[in-house]
């Protein structure tokens, strides 16, 4: 336990932390981002830079060399390049789990052809043995025919990044399996799967690293009662493969020793793409497109341990998380990718930000002062342009965003694509320069409009402009460039979490539901409630009405 005198240190430091934040936040905001720009010519190269496969422009930030130098010193003095260090050396930061969180040793097996970790390069060995078996015809369903169709049996973790990669790769090329996910415990999720899937030719891939998820068991529970029931046999041993930390609750469950691929328990859910939890992205893509989503990610790697604190990319991007956070008061980002085929990037990030850093405890278990993660929100554009986009640029709130785009189109159509860009650039110029009522004004009187009647107006049409963005760039969507954008997303997150001082490896925030399901399954089945709060036991009369008419 920490001595009276340690705890007062880091009040104390925490409150300097806030308070030269506040300082810097009440000076940027007389400085309006326009002005900015047209202060320093140079501001927009001082501020961007290629990462790997990327191209990440920072500049339409209220960031400058004082604002930058100062959050560089608060990440030096929390000792983000030593947790980095700690980090890739295996150390357990995890500490609420004693686990490591070395998941750059997962992407450096796709370059170095090794992990350093047996465990690691004994996973990824039976995960291209197991692809190639089933791209080549060696593992069948039971009645010798070929997989045509693979279904990925999963939740959270375990769907949301193998979701991601497999839409977001399926605009190249042709995918080898048709892949389809079920996730959610809705009876009509699997039964919507199972009624479009060929029974013969459909591989199941059960994917839980405690193999105990109820959500992964009911589903891959129905799916087995309906193969058998389908194909008239007992044995449909053939058509199931898992993907687990724990081979012998898989054993248990029904899944051939030789089918199951076992995941280092250090792996958290979230961050599971990278190892055999994406082996529905091989099966759909391919071994080698998998290879070269973990060697983006290598590429990121590197960077954040080659590059000095003020050139670095992911560490200067969760620095200004904690900026926005702390010293403003921000409690909403928007990520916007304008590429249909990263629609499905907010909700990953959903689960990797809010999950990781929605914690208000310390790693060593201390309340903390000060606010942490935020919510993380958005959707593909254009879509978004005739939804939110009122809120971003009139709102009362400030909400930071994230553009996303590709420089080339695999499908492209006349000037569609060029369209799709034009917005995507147009919107954060928009948000940065804003409009005043008074150029409005002025616009409206010039083309004709009496004084009276245009002053109102311009006050509804006016822009605040000043609003923060991020725009990232790739020349095109591939693997490659996936793979450096999710790694470039996650070094953001632990940056942001370690200046907090919180485990974002951990969530127990989830468990007490879980548990608490448990035991209302039972009152729903007609136990008493009599020791429930009257607004639940009201619920539950409800459904068991409803069941018995």
């Amino acid at each position: 336990m920490s001595s009276t005198s340690d705890q007062g240190a880091k009040l104390a430091y925490n409150a300097n932390i806030r308070s030269t934040l506040q300082t810097l936040a009440q000076h940027s905001i007389s400085t309006p981002l326009a002005q900015r720009f047209q202060d320093d010519p140079n501001r927009a190269a001082n501020y961007s830079a290629d990462l790997g496969p990327l191209f990440v422009d920072y500049s339409k930030h209220h960031i400058d060399s004082d604002i930058l130098a100062t959050l560089c010193k608060l990440a030096s003095d929390r000792g983000i390049p030593e947790q980095f260090t700690a980090l890739r050396a295996g150390a357990h930061l995890n500490n609420t789990e004693n686990r490591a969180t070395n998941y750059p040793s997962l992407r450096r097996w796709a370059v170095t052809g090794q992990s350093d970790d047996e465990a690691i390069d004994s996973m990824y060995a039976g995960m291209a043995d197991l692809v190639a078996a089933v791209h080549g015809g060696k593992l069948t369903g039971a009645s010798g025919k070929a997989f045509t169709d693979v279904v990925n049996i999963g939740i959270g973790g375990s769907d949301f990044g193998p979701r991601l990669v497999c839409d977001a790769l399926s605009n190249q090329t042709a995918p080898l399996l048709k892949t389809h996910f079920a996730a959610n415990i809705d009876p009509s999720v699997i039964t919507e799967i199972l009624a479009a899937v060929p029974a013969e030719t459909t591989l199941f891939i059960v994917a839980s690293k405690s193999f105990g998820t109820q959500e992964t068991r009911s589903n891959a529970n129905s799916a087995r009662a309906w193969l058998r029931s389908e194909l008239e046999l007992n044995n449909v041993d053939s058509h199931f493969v898992a993907v687990t930390s724990k081979p012998e609750s898989a054993k248990a469950f029904g899944i051939r020793d030789d089918l199951i691929l076992k995941v280092p328990e250090w792996v958290g859910g979230r961050f599971s793409v990278w190892s055999a939890f994406g082996v529905a992205v091989a099966l759909s893509s391919g071994m080698d497109s998998f290879r070269a989503l973990l060697a983006g990610g290598h590429d990121v790697d590197q960077h954040v341990e080659q590059a000095p604190l003020e050139q670095n990319v992911p560490v200067i991007l969760g620095l200004l998380d904690v900026w926005y956070r702390n010293a403003w008061g921000i409690s909403s980002q928007a990520v916007l990718p304008y590429e249909h085929h990263l629609k499905l990037l907010p909700i990953y990030l959903q689960q990797l930000f809010m999950e990781s850093a929605g914690k208000s405890v310390s790693c060593d278990g201390e309340v903390l002062e000060y606010t942490t993660g935020g919510v993380i929100w958005g959707t593909e554009g254009t879509n978004g342009q005739h939804s939110f986009h009122q809120l971003l640029h009139q709102g009362s709130d400030t909400i930071p965003c994230d553009f996303i785009a590709s420089l080339q189109s695999h499908n492209p159509i006349g000037e569609q694509h060029q369209t799709l860009v034009a917005n995507c650039f147009s919107q954060s110029l928009v948000l940065m320069q804003g409009q005043s009522a008074a150029e409005i004004e002025d616009a409206l009187v010039s083309g004709g409009m009496a004084t009276d009647e245009a002053k109102p107006l311009a006050q509804h049409k006016a822009m605040l402009g000043n609003r923060p963005s991020t725009t990232i760039l790739m020349d095109q969507l591939d693997a490659g460039a996936l793979g450096a954008l999710l790694a470039l997303y996650e070094y953001r997150l632990f940056t942001a979490s370690f200046v907090w001082g919180i485990n974002p490896f951990d969530q127990w925030g989830v468990e007490l539901g879980k548990q608490i399901s448990q035991t209302l399954m039972g009152a729903l089945s007609g136990d008493d409630t009599s020791s429930l709060d009257s607004s639940t036991a009201q619920l539950i009369a409800r459904y068991k009405k409803a069941q018995a008419t």
